[in-house]
C-alpha cells in the first residue's frame, strides 16, 4: 500500500467568540483549496502554480456518512446542569443535516449512520465524526475542518491515504462504504479531482471554562451569550461540511433583519436572530444547489427522484466580470449580489475572481506574485431563481465581514488594495469607472436554463468620498431620546477642493450604521443633505429646505448604507453656485433615529451609528477629532458639537464625465 499524504490538505472554519454578544463563525460561494495538478512552474523559481478551487464531495461519497462520538452522555454544560443527552443531540444534528438534504434542487445527502468512541479530538481518519469533546485550548463554538485533495489523483486498490497502515481504497465498491467493518470509510478506486473532500469532522465546544451551553427548541433560546442554539450552530457548520463558504448577507430586506445561515456571525443574545438562522435562506439554498445540482445525471445521487426538482429548470445564472475602476484591474473577492428588483429583497451573492498563488513544495507555503498573475480575471457567477433582478457590488472590507472570514480569494483582493470602492449597482450602458448615478439599477432578467444573464460586467466607480473620520472604534448611542439627530459638517472648502475651477457631481451620502440586535433592521426616520452654519460649538442647520431627503431611510447592519441622489449634476451645480455667492458655507449630512418608541429588538435600543474616537496617531488610519460632528436631542432645533467622536458619515462626489 502507498501513502499519498502529500496530495491532501486540511481545511477548517470555525465559530469564535467576538465582541459583546456577537459570535463569529468561520453561502456566497465555495470553501477553497489549492490545485497543483501537473506541478506547473510559477514565476518564483522552484515553486508551482496553485490554483484556488472549491471543495466538495464526490458523488461516490454520497450519502456522506457521519459517526456520532458516544463518549460523553449527557453533554457537559459549563453554565450549569447538563440539558442535553447524546440521543437528543443526535436527533437535533440529523435535523440540521436534513435542512440541507431536503433542498429539492440539491442532491447533497448527509446522514448519521453510526457511532465512534474516539477519546481524543477529531482528526483525519476516514471517520466523519460529530463530537462534543474539546481540548483545553479550544476557543471556538464549533469547527468543521475538512481534508481534501490538492491535485487530481487516481486512487488504486489498497492505497493507504491517511498513513495508518490500513487500506482506504477498494476496487470492489462503487460508493464509499466501510468495506472491512473497522469503522472507517473506504473510497472506490478511481480518479478524483483536486478539491475532493476526503474527511470532515465537526466539533462543538463544551469546555468547562469558556465553553457553551447548547440548547434546543424555542423555549430554550435566551439572551445569555454563552448559550447557543444547537440547530443554528450545526446547520451553519454543516454548510461548511459540504463545501459552502460564508456570505455577507446579514439583512434580507428593509423589513427582515435576519441573515443567511452562512452569514459569519450569530447574535447569541438575540433569540429572534438565532431562530431565523436555523432556516436556510434563498442564498444558502442557491449555493448548495449550484454545487450539487439535481437532475444533472441519469443515475446516482444527481438523478431526479420523488420530490426533486431539476436545478436548470428552477435556476438561472447571473454571470459577468468585476473590475476596479481606479486600479483598472480585475477584482478578487468583491461581493456581487442580486436583489429582487420589485421587492428589493436580497436573494443571493457570489465573489468575483479566478485566483492563483505560488506554492512552495518544500515548505508548503503560499506566496503572492502580483495582481496580473494572482488574479487572471474578475469573473463571478450568482445562481438565482427565475426573476427580475438588480445586481450590485460591495467590497469585502470588514463591514459586515472581513476578507479573512470568507476565503483566500477575498484576502488576495484585500492585500492588493482592491476592497476600497463604494457599493453600487449595475446600470448597463452607463456602466463605467466614471458614472453619474452609481445607485441606478438596470433590470436583469433571469430565466432557468438560459444564458440571457451573461455579460453583466461591472466596473467600480471612481467617486471620491469626503471622509472626515478614521477607523470605527465604537458604535452608539444607547438610550437616546426618540427623534434624536446626528449631523456631520462638510465645509465648502472641502467641496471645492475636489475639482478646483471645474464642475462637480454630488452623487450621494453614506452612513455607517449598526444595530444592537441582529434581527432588527436599522430604519431611521430620515436621511438628509442640508446646508447650515457653525458658530463655536453650535450649528444651525436648515432642515426646512433640504437639498435631498429620504424618509424612512433603511441603514445596513454593520456597514455603510448609501443614499444616492437622482440628479447629481444639478445638485452639484446648485451647491457650487451657492458656495460661489457665499450662500452656502457648509453642507451637513444628517441622520435621525425613529421618532417613536419603543425601539424594536430585545434590547430596546435605537439604531446606532459608527464612531471614530480614539484620536491615537499610533493606530493606522486613525484620524484626529475634526470637531465636525453635531448632535440634537430636540429634533434639529438646537445642535451641539460632540467633541469626543467623528461620526462616520461620507459625502460621495465625482468629477463630471468630460473631465479627467
Amino acid at each position: 500500500m502507498k501513502n499519498i499524504e502529500k496530495k491532501i490538505f486540511n481545511f477548517g472554519l470555525c465559530l469564535c467568540l467576538a465582541l459583546a454578544n456577537v459570535i463569529t463563525v468561520l453561502a456566497g460561494g465555495a470553501l477553497e483549496q489549492i490545485d497543483i495538478t501537473n506541478a506547473q512552474p510559477s514565476p518564483i523559481p522552484g515553486q508551482f502554480i496553485a490554483k484556488l478551487v472549491g471543495i466538495k464531495w464526490d458523488t461516490r461519497s454520497i450519502p456522506v456518512k457521519y459517526s456520532m462520538n458516544n463518549t460523553l452522555d449527557p453533554i457537559p454544560n459549563p453554565l450549569g446542569a447538563p440539558v442535553l443527552t447524546l440521543a437528543q443531540a443526535q436527533a437535533a444534528l440529523q435535523t440540521s443535516f436534513d435542512a440541507w438534504n431536503q433542498i429539492p434542487t440539491s442532491f447533497i445527502d448527509m446522514r448519521i449512520t453510526g457511532t465512534t468512541a474516539n477519546p481524543g479530538l477529531a482528526g483525519f481518519d476516514f471517520i466523519n465524526e460529530l463530537t462534543f469533546r474539546t481540548g483545553a485550548t479550544f476557543a471556538a463554538i464549533a469547527v468543521s475542518p475538512s481534508v481534501s485533495l490538492i491535485e487530481d489523483t487516481t486512487f488504486a486498490d489498497g492505497d493507504d491515504i491517511d498513513g495508518d497502515g490500513d487500506s482506504d481504497v477498494s476496487s470492489a465498491i462503487t460508493v464509499c462504504t466501510d468495506v472491512d467493518g473497522d469503522g472507517d470509510i473506504e473510497f472506490p478506486a478511481g480518479f478524483y479531482k483536486a478539491g475532493t473532500i476526503l474527511d470532515n469532522d465537526v466539533q462543538f465546544n463544551t469546555k468547562t471554562t469558556n465553553g457553551f451551553r447548547f440548547t434546543l427548541g424555542d423555549a430554550a433560546l435566551d439572551t445569555n451569550t454563552r448559550s447557543v442554539d444547537l440547530n443554528t450552530t450545526a446547520t451553519h457548520e454543516f454548510g461548511h461540511s459540504h463545501g459552502l463558504s460564508h456570505t455577507p448577507g446579514n439583512q434580507i430586506s428593509k423589513t427582515d433583519g435576519s441573515g443567511s445561515t452562512m452569514f459569519p456571525f450569530i447574535d447569541t443574545g438575540d433569540p429572534a436572530s438565532e431562530m431565523a438562522q436555523r432556516t436556510l435562506s434563498q442564498d444558502d439554498i442557491a449555493w448548495s444547489s449550484f454545487f450539487y445540482p439535481e437532475g444533472t445525471a441519469k443515475s446516482g445521487p444527481a438523478a431526479l427522484q420523488r420530490g426533486d426538482k431539476a436545478f436548470n429548470k428552477e435556476y438561472g445564472l447571473i454571470k459577468g466580470e468585476l473590475r476596479h475602476g481606479v486600479l483598472n484591474q480585475p477584482i478578487a473577492g468583491g461581493n456581487v449580489f442580486a436583489v429582487d428588483l420589485l421587492t428589493d429583497k436580497f436573494v443571493s451573492s457570489g465573489f468575483s475572481g479566478t485566483t492563483q498563488l505560488s506554492f512552495d513544495p518544500v515548505t508548503g507555503g503560499l506566496f503572492l506574485v502580483d495582481p496580473a498573475f494572482d488574479i487572471p480575471n474578475g469573473n463571478y457567477v450568482i445562481p438565482v431563481p427565475k426573476g427580475l433582478y438588480a445586481v450590485g457590488v460591495e467590497p469585502v472590507d470588514g463591514a459586515p465581514v472581513a476578507a479573512a472570514n470568507i476565503s483566500l480569494t477575498c484576502q488576495i483582493g484585500s492585500i492588493f488594495g482592491q476592497q476600497n470602492f463604494n457599493e453600487e449597482f449595475y446600470n448597463r450602458s452607463r456602466e463605467d469607472a466614471r458614472e453619474v448615478r452609481p445607485g441606478e439599477k438596470f433590470p436583469v432578467l433571469v430565466l432557468p436554463g438560459l444564458n440571457l444573464s451573461s455579460g453583466i460586467d461591472i466596473v467600480t466607480s471612481d467617486s471620491i468620498n469626503i471622509n472626515n473620520f478614521g477607523n470605527r472604534n465604537f458604535v452608539g448611542f444607547t438610550n437616546i431620546p426618540a427623534g434624536s439627530m446626528y449631523a456631520v459638517q462638510i465645509p465648502a472648502s472641502q467641496i471645492t477642493a475636489v475639482n478646483p475651477g471645474g464642475g462637480l457631481l454630488i452623487q450621494g451620502v453614506a452612513f455607517d450604521t449598526f444595530v444592537a440586535n441582529a434581527s432588527v433592521v436599522p430604519v431611521f426616520a430620515k436621511a438628509v443633505l442640508a446646508t447650515g452654519t457653525v458658530s463655536g460649538t453650535t450649528a444651525t442647520i436648515d432642515l426646512t429646505h433640504p437639498l435631498a431627503q429620504k424618509n424612512g431611510f433603511v441603514g445596513q447592519d454593520n456597514d455603510f448604507a448609501p443614499f444616492y441622489f437622482t440628479f447629481p449634476g444639478l445638485l452639484g451645480a446648485a451647491v457650487q453656485r451657492g458656495i460661489n455667492t457665499g450662500a452656502i458655507q457648509n453642507l451637513f449630512i444628517v441622520l435621525q433615529v425613529p421618532t417613536t418608541t419603543p425601539f424594536p429588538g430585545v434590547s430596546g435600543q435605537p439604531p446606532f451609528i459608527g464612531l471614530d474616537g480614539t484620536n491615537n496617531p499610533a493606530v493606522p488610519n486613525d484620524a484626529p477629532i475634526f470637531n465636525q460632528s453635531f448632535f440634537s436631542s430636540d429634533g434639529g432645533t438646537t445642535w451641539t458639537l460632540d467633541p469626543r467622536f467623528n461620526f462616520r458619515f461620507s459625502l460621495i462626489v465625482s468629477k463630471p464625465l468630460d473631465q479627467p
